[in-house]
C-alpha cells in the first residue's frame, strides 16, 4: 500500500540509503548541523552507532545511533532492533566510512560485538511508538576508546522540564538547550556523512509540542526543536536511537560539565520537506525520555546508575558549538514569507510517492 512521507507515525532510523524494509516504515530525522572534526574530534565520546548491512549487496553503514552509558552499556531506539541491523556496535571515533558502504571494516578498537539486545516489552510498532527504548550490552570494555555519560534522573528531568517552559518561544530565538547528534542524512543531498554530525535544538515543553504521533497518557518523550524560526534544524534518517544532551546547570563545573543524556531519538517529519518549508512537514521532533525508564534500565543492565562515575570531558559542547542567532532582518515594505521553486516541490512530490510501507 502507498503511504506519503508525511505519515503520523514517522520514525527515525536509516532505511532508505540500503533499501531496507521493515515492518513498519521508520523514517529517522541532523539538519543544518556542524560536523563534529571541524569542532573537536573528542566533543562527544558518549556516541555510538550500529551497523546495518543491505540485503543487496552487502555494504554496512551506520543504522542507527546509540549512547554509552556504562563501560558495556548502550541504548537505542526500539524500533532499531530489526534483522537488519548487525551485531556490531561502533563506539568512540568520530568517521565511520559510510560513503563507501564498508562501516564493518573500521578499526577494530572502535568494532564492539553487541551480546544481548533488550527491547522494551511494551514496544509494539503496529500499536504506537511509545516506550521506543532497547538496550545494547557489548563483549567487552568500551572505556578504551569511548566515555559513558549520566543518564538524567526523574528530578533533573523535572529540572528541564522547567527550563524548556520558560526558554522557549515558537516564533523567536530561543536558548539552545539540547544537542543531538548522528551519522544520519545531511543537507543538501541528504546522503549519510562519515563524519558525525552534531545540531544544536532548543527543548520544548510537552504541552506546546506539535509532533508528528500522537501523545498519550503512556507517552513518555522530549519534545524539541530548532531554537531559531529562520533556520530548520532536526537530526534525521539514520539518526534513530542517537542521544539527546541536556546540561544540568547544578553540575556544569563537574568533571563531565553535568551533561546528562535525556532521550534517544525517536520520530518525527521528514527532513528534506522540513527543510524546503513544506508546511505539512513543520512538526517537532520526539526523543524517548529516559529519566522515565530510569528503574528499567537499572532492572535489566545491573547497574546502579546513580553509582557509575562521572566521565572527565574534554571540553563542554554547549560552549564549543555554534549557535548562530539571528541578523536583524530589512524592512523591505514586504510582508511575504519564503518560498521554494516549483521544481523542488515536484520532487518532494515524487520522493513522496516512492516511500512504501509493506
Amino acid at each position: 500500500m502507498k503511504k506519503l512521507i508525511l505519515s503520523p507515525i514517522v520514525l527515525a532510523l536509516a532505511c532508505t540509503s540500503l533499501n531496507v524494509t521493515a515492518s513498519t516504515e521508520i523514517q529517522p530525522r541532523v539538519l543544518n548541523g556542524s560536523e563534529i572534526s571541524k569542532i573537536n574530534n573528542n566533543l562527544l565520546p558518549w556516541q555510538a552507532a550500529m551497523v546495518m548491512q543491505s540485503e543487496f549487496d552487502f555494504s554496512t553503514r551506520s543504522g542507527c545511533g546509540a549512547v554509552v552509558i556504562s563501560d558495556t552499556w548502550a541504548v537505542t531506539a526500539a524500533h532499531c532492533i530489526i534483522p537488519a541491523m548487525t551485531d556490531i556496535l561502533i563506539a568512540g571515533t568520530h568517521h565511520i566510512p559510510n560513503a563507501n558502504g564498508d562501516a564493518a571494516n573500521i578499526d577494530g578498537k572502535y568494532k564492539f560485538n553487541i551480546i544481548r539486545k533488550i527491547v522494551h516489552p511494551n514496544f509494539d510498532l503496529s500499536i504506537s511508538a511509545n516506550d521506543d527504548i532497547a538496550l545494547l550490552q557489548v563483549d567487552r570494555s568500551m572505556m578504551e576508546v569511548a566515555k559513558p555519560i549520566k543518564v538524567a534522573t526523574a528530578d533533573e528531568q523535572h529540572l528541564a522540564n522547567q527550563a524548556f517552559d520558560n526558554t522557549w518561544t515558537p516564533s523567536a530565538f530561543s536558548k539552545a538547550n539540547l544537542i543531538a547528534s548522528g551519522w544520519g542524512a545531511s543537507q543538501p543531498y541528504f546522503t549519510q556523512p562519515d563524519e558525525l554530525m552534531v545540531v544544536k535544538l532548543a527543548g520544548i515543553p510537552i504541552n506546546s509540542c506539535k509532533p508528528t504521533y500522537s501523545l498519550d497518557a503512556n507517552s513518555h518523550f522530549v519534545c524539541a526543536d530548532s531554537n531559531n524560526p529562520d533556520i530548520k534544524k532536526d537530526v534525521c534518517r539514520g539518526d534513530s536511537g542517537g542521544p539527546l544532551v541536556w546540561q544540568n546547570p547544578n553540575h556544569a563545573s563537574d568533571s563531565d560539565f553535568g551533561l546528562r543524556v535525556i532521550g534517544v531519538t525517536s520520530n518525527g517529519p521528514y527532513c528534506e520537506p522540513k527543510n524546503a518549508g513544506m508546511p505539512q512537514a513543520q512538526y517537532n521532533g520526539l526523543y524517548t525520555e529516559l529519566a522515565s525508564y530510569y528503574p528499567w534500565i537499572e532492572l535489566k543492565t545491573g547497574l546502579d546508575l546513580a553509582a557509575v562515575p562521572a566521565s572527565s570531558f574534554d571540553a563542554d559542547p554547549f560552549i564549543a558549538i555554534p549557535d548562530t542567532k539571528p541578523a536583524a532582518k530589512k524592512n523591505t515594505g514586504s510582508s511575504g514569507g519564503g518560498s521554494i521553486p516549483l521544481t523542488a516541490l515536484a520532487a518532494l512530490a515524487g520522493l513522496a510517492i516512492l516511500r512504501r510501507k509493506k
